[in-house]
């Protein structure tokens, strides 16, 4: 009987990756059952054998390794761990964007335009930020979505968007509320205008998305369950809106859901899902009937 020598790395059935299993499962998909390789028998089948052949060549055969039923891809070493890439760029991420508000606060610019000049200038260097991180880290960062989710999740995604819209505006109002009375100014209504879509809705819908739902949410898939990895990211996503501190208990939520979007439906619907829902935040700010 061949030495079958143990198999660490194994291939996910369902989502088709093939890594090293944490607490049982397949940290791409979270699938329990099926990130299973049965290996297989390399020993010949039982035939005649040449006059020829040694006892010395059968014992070779023998004592030869099983492969698993699917070849394993021998990945060569990263020249900057994926891990180390997504926490530098993350903290630079974070850095840029307090220079950019410093930056702001000492100009002086407190009017509408002045401020979405520096919002610009913050998000042209988010961009290079971003792509220079996943340029780094983009082997780690790929993701394939499981079979037979896709159709299901774009179908739910889109009432859980409009639950999550509503949940937003009674999460804000009542800030609104509570903090009427301690003195806080009403915040300025954003304008629904090609600058503001720009800004607000179409940079962070696909900057953003693969800063955190490509980047940073693929490396942690590697060495993480599928679900820890998605609330990390949701818990990153939440911490990077420093200029909306009140509202990240509701950006954490909005992160999971993305999140889960991404996994199981792909980037393009994440991307989508977060144009979409920042668009409407605006155009209620915009047409609100109060305030």
């Amino acid at each position: 009987m061949p030495i079958v020598h143990p198999v660490r790395r194994l291939l996910c059935r369902r989502c088709g990756e093939t890594a090293e299993p944490v607490a049982g499962q397949c940290p791409w998909c979270g699938n329990y059952a099926e990130a299973i390789t049965r290996p297989h028998s390399r020993r010949r089948p039982a035939r005649a054998r040449p006059v020829r052949a040694s006892f010395e060549e059968d014992a070779y055969e023998d004592r030869r390794p099983a492969r698993p039923e699917y070849a394993i891809p021998v990945r060569r070493p990263y020249l900057i761990p994926p891990l180390v890439v997504v926490a530098v760029a993350y903290f630079g991420l974070l850095a840029s964007l307090v220079g950019c508000a410093v930056i702001v606060a000492i100009g002086g610019m407190t009017e509408g335009d002045d401020l979405l000049a520096g919002q610009a200038f913050a998000e042209v260097v988010t961009t290079g930020v971003t792509l220079l991180a996943l340029g780094l880290a983009w082997k780690a960062s790929r993701q394939k979505v499981p079979e037979g989710t896709t159709a299901l999740t774009w179908a739910a995604s889109f009432p859980l968007l409009c639950i999550l819209l509503v949940l937003n505006l009674a999460f804000f109002t009542l800030l609104r509320e509570l903090l009427k009375p301690l003195g806080a100014p009403e915040p300025e209504r954003m304008k629904l205008t090609l600058i503001t879509v720009l800004l607000i809705c179409v940079q962070p819908g696909i900057v953003e998305e693969l800063f955190f739902r490509q980047m940073t949410l693929g490396v942690l898939r590697k060495s993480l369950n599928v679900h820890l990895a998605i609330w990390l990211t949701a818990v990153a996503f939440a911490g990077a809106h420093l200029g909306n501190i009140l509202g990240m208990p509701y950006l954490f939520l909005v992160g999971g859901f993305l999140g889960y979007a991404r996994v199981y439906g792909g980037l393009p619907l994440a991307v989508l899902l977060h144009f979409l829902h920042n668009l409407a935040v605006v155009a209620y700010d915009a047409y609100r009937p109060f305030g």
